[in-house]
């Protein structure tokens, strides 16, 4: 009787053993399949300054640009909201009552927050809006203290001036080169960083009631309107006539750095986790710099370096304490 209780003990543990080795293995593949798609993800997103300023060499407008990006990446969304809706049928409630508030904080995040952003290409490089792009975090921070009164640690209040003082260094460099169009492009850029912020803020309850799949179709359909809307004023149907090279950029742009990458990043942070996914972003601004200097010429100084430097190093912080 012994020996027999022995040997169902040896064989519970053994059992036991295989199940934790098989559940580690699983964790540890999903995590690498996440760090992954966050990774790949930062670096679709990464050429989108790079492929704008080659648009703008064509005499293309921003405007005409993102008109063509919501062109092309639309149907897409479309194709995911209507699987959705037929995923899980029990998510029509929530969608109708929250539909119209998505669609305006869509029009915070990716209308004037791209429309801003494009527009500041134009008068700066695409080292230089990476950079300020990338501080968001710290606008978030600074809302959230301003608008919800969370209070700000002192470690946080060095991460904020380590990453400004980042941007002032490569701010600087710019401005002594390019002249001042550098502060303009540099306050559309940093309107831009600002109105995305707003975004964050606004969509967490939002997206904690309809999933990140839905909210963020819903918020591509307000943008779409209003991009759609904009062009109409400010063009004539004529104007969506642009050269073949710029039509294959606009592709780019609505597939390789809007569709693709939103969906690898979504699931890359499901499996590792936004933390995680923040810290492997940190490789946005060197993948930008890196093309930057290969494809347009772009210079990269000591001043570059540096103000990369303490700005990733910033954001990382931030995102690690968080």
């Amino acid at each position: 009787m012994e020996q027999t209780n022995t040997n169902i003990q040896r064989t519970i543990k053994r059992t036991i053993q295989r199940t934790m080795r098989s559940a580690l293995r699983k964790k540890l593949s999903d995590h690498k399949i996440g760090l992954l798609c966050a990774f790949f993800a930062t670096c679709l997103f990464s050429t989108k300054g790079i492929f704008v300023k080659l648009a703008y060499q064509y005499g293309v407008d921003s405007i005409t640009l993102m008109t063509y990006r919501m062109i092309l990446s639309l149907p897409f969304y479309i194709a995911v909201f209507i699987w959705m809706l037929r995923k899980t049928p029990a998510l029509s409630p929530s969608i109708k009552a929250q539909f119209i508030p998505v669609m305006g904080i869509g029009f915070l995040g990716y209308y004037l927050s791209s429309y801003f952003d494009l527009e500041g290409l134009n008068y700066i490089s695409s080292q230089l809006e990476r950079l300020l792009l990338f501080t968001y975090p710290t606008v978030v921070v600074l809302l959230s203290w301003i608008v919800f009164g969370n209070k700000i640690s002192k470690q946080v209040i060095g991460a904020l001036i380590l990453a400004y003082a980042g941007v002032f260094v490569l701010f600087y460099h710019d401005l002594g080169k390019q002249g001042e169009g550098v502060i303009t492009g540099s306050l559309l850029v940093l309107t831009a960083c600002f109105t995305f912020a707003c975004y964050l803020l606004f969509s967490k309850t939002k997206i904690q009631k309809l999933g990140s799949l839905v909210f963020t179709c819903i918020a591509m359909f307000g943008a779409s309107f209003m991009i759609f809307v904009h062009f109409s004023v400010a063009h004539d149907i004529q104007d969506l006539s642009i050269p073949l090279p710029v039509f294959f950029i606009s592709l780019w742009l609505a597939i390789g750095c809007t569709v693709i990458p939103s969906f690898l990043m979504s699931e890359g942070i499901a499996r590792v986790g936004p933390e995680q996914a923040s810290i492997v972003g940190g490789s946005g601004p060197v993948l930008t710099a890196l093309m930057a200097v290969f494809l347009l010429g772009e210079a990269f100084t000591i001043y570059h370096f540096l103000g990369m430097l303490m700005v990733i190093v910033a954001i990382v912080w931030l995102s690690v304490r968080k």
